[in-house]
């Protein structure tokens, strides 16, 4: 008959109030060493959290994210209003600039509408193919 082996050591719970993982080091799972190691780290450590603690006797401490708003901070500036049309040109083939100058290439302001002297389609074709011959 083999020599029977004494039965496993069952693994001790983390400290923390719900955590079911097994405890790794000075009574935390691996997860919580890492938190109460960051709050000692930033002197943010809460006071219940001692080495060595009791399984599930110790309520878990929710971090604030992001950094913390300075003290000093002004509110920011409300920005511009945003004007209807766009500060930019567009070229526009054939077009009249708004500065009078005329010919290909000349900008056009984007929000306005290009000044069309041939106002049919049937006039516009014909020029066309005047201008094509």
């Amino acid at each position: 008959m083999p020599p029977l082996q004494p039965p496993a050591p069952t693994a001790r719970a983390c400290a923390v109030i719900g955590c079911k993982r097994p405890h790794r080091s000075q009574g935390y799972c691996a997860a919580h060493y890492q938190k109460r190691r960051l709050m000692a780290a930033t002197g943010r450590l809460h006071a219940a959290w001692v080495e060595d603690a009791a399984p599930h006797t110790l309520p878990d401490v929710i971090l604030p994210r992001g950094r913390r708003p300075k003290a000093d901070a002004t509110p920011p500036a409300p920005k511009p209003p945003v004007s209807a049309t766009p500060r930019m040109w567009v070229r526009k083939k054939g077009a009249t600039g708004a500065d009078g100058a005329s010919g290909p290439g000349a900008p056009t302001p984007a929000g306005k509408p290009e000044a069309n002297p041939l106002a049919s389609e049937r006039e516009r074709a014909k020029a066309t193919a005047q201008r094509w011959a």
